[in-house]
C-alpha cells in the first residue's frame, strides 16, 4: 500500500507589502566632480546608508542637464565637500523639487556655508538648527469668504449684544464670543481722512531744502556700487541731467588736475621772449609730431604753445609775436 502524501499549499513567505516598505526613506548623495579622483571617499559615505534606497549623482552632470531628478522622492539629500562651486540657484531648485515634504538637506562632515544656506532658503527650504535645512510640508489652500460692506459708524452699531437685521434677527442662543460686535468694526470703504493736498496747501507748506537732506558725514561715505552696476570703462561718465552729484565731482577732479598742470608749466616774461630761436639744436621731440600743433605734441614738448610750422622752418619770438 502506497504511503499517504499531504501537500501544504500555504505560502512560506507573505507577499503582502508592509507599511514599512511604503515608508522607505530614500537618500540622494550629491558628489562634486573632484570625488572621481578619490572614489574611496564616496564609498565610505555610501556605506552608512541603505544601498537599495540610495542614489548617487554627480553634481556637474546635474548642472549640465544630463541627469534629471524624480519629483518628491528623497527624504534626505546629502551634499559632499566641494559642491559649493557648482551648486547654484537653478540646481538648488531642482534638488528641492526632488525632496519629499519634511525632507532634509545636509552637508557631510561640515556645516552648511552661508551662500549654500541662502540659496536653500530662496528655493523654499526652512532652517532647522538640529536637522539642517527642511522642506516645509505642503498646506492645502483654504478658501475664506469675505463679506465686503460699508463700515458702519460708531453711532450706528448698537452698544449692546443685540443686532437686528431686517427687524427679525437677534443674538439669542449665540455664544458669548460671537454675540457682541465692537463699535466701528468693519472693512475700510476707502473714505478715510487721508486726502491728497491741493495746490494751495502745497504752496503754504514749509519747503524742504534738498541740501539739508545729506550731512557732511553722509557725503564723505564711499559709494558702494554693486558689481552688476559697475561701468565697463575705467571712469564713470555723468548723465546729461545728473542729479546724484557725479557731474560736480568729476568737474572738481578735472579742475584740480588742470591746476596741477598749470603750476608745473614754465612761464616766460616779456624780456625772456625778446629773441628765442627754436631752430637751434637742443631738445628734440621723440614723437616727431612737434610741427603739427599742440593737439599732436607730447606733454614735455618744447614747442607747446607755438602754432603749427613746417619741419626745418626757422621760428622766432620777438616781443611775444611769432616770426616764421
Amino acid at each position: 500500500m502506497a504511503p499517504g502524501i499531504t501537500i501544504d499549499t500555504a505560502p512560506d513567505f507573505g507577499a503582502s507589502v508592509t507599511e514599512k516598505d511604503l515608508k522607505l526613506k530614500r537618500t540622494l548623495i550629491l558628489a562634486p566632480p573632484s570625488v572621481a579622483a578619490h572614489p574611496e571617499t564616496l564609498g565610505k559615505v555610501a556605506e552608512a546608508y541603505d544601498r537599495s534606497a540610495t542614489d548617487i549623482q554627480m553634481l556637474d552632470r546635474l548642472a549640465m542637464g544630463l541627469v534629471a531628478l524624480p519629483a518628491a522622492t528623497y527624504d534626505l539629500v546629502l551634499l559632499l565637500t566641494g559642491v559649493g562651486d557648482v551648486l547654484d540657484r537653478r540646481v538648488m531648485e531642482m534638488v528641492v523639487k526632488s525632496m519629499r515634504p519634511l525632507g532634509k538637506l545636509r552637508c557631510n562632515e561640515r556645516e552648511m556655508q552661508s551662500q549654500e544656506r541662502t540659496e536653500a532658503i530662496l528655493a523654499g527650504l526652512e532652517s532647522d538648527p538640529e536637522e539642517g535645512m527642511v522642506k516645509p510640508n505642503a498646506v492645502e489652500a483654504q478658501t475664506v469668504k469675505l463679506n465686503f460692506r460699508r463700515k458702519a459708524n460708531a453711532s450706528a452699531v448698537p452698544a449692546n449684544a443685540v443686532e437686528e437685521v431686517n427687524g427679525a434677527r437677534t443674538n439669542r442662543g449665540m455664544p458669548l464670543a460671537q454675540a457682541g460686535v465692537p463699535n466701528g468694526v468693519g472693512f475700510d470703504d476707502g473714505e478715510d481722512e487721508l486726502e491728497i493736498p491741493d495746490e494751495e496747501e502745497l504752496l503754504k507748506a514749509e519747503a524742504i531744502d534738498p541740501n539739508t537732506l545729506l550731512t557732511e558725514e553722509d557725503r564723505k561715505r564711499p559709494i558702494i556700487v554693486p558689481e552688476a552696476c559697475k561701468p565697463n570703462s575705467k571712469r564713470r561718465r555723468a548723465c546729461k541731467d545728473c542729479t546724484c552729484g557725479l557731474a560736480e565731482r568729476l568737474a572738481e577732479e578735472d579742475k584740480v588736475k588742470r591746476a596741477d598742470a598749470d603750476s608745473n608749466l614754465a612761464k616766460l616774461s616779456a624780456n625772456d621772449l625778446n629773441e628765442v630761436d627754436f631752430t637751434v639744436k637742443g631738445k628734440v621731440g621723440s614723437c616727431g609730431n612737434c610741427a603739427l600743433g599742440d593737439a599732436f605734441r607730447c606733454d614735455g614738448c618744447p614747442y607747446i604753445g607755438l602754432p603749427a610750422f613746417k619741419p626745418g622752418e626757422e621760428v622766432r619770438l620777438l616781443n611775444n609775436e611769432v616770426q616764421l
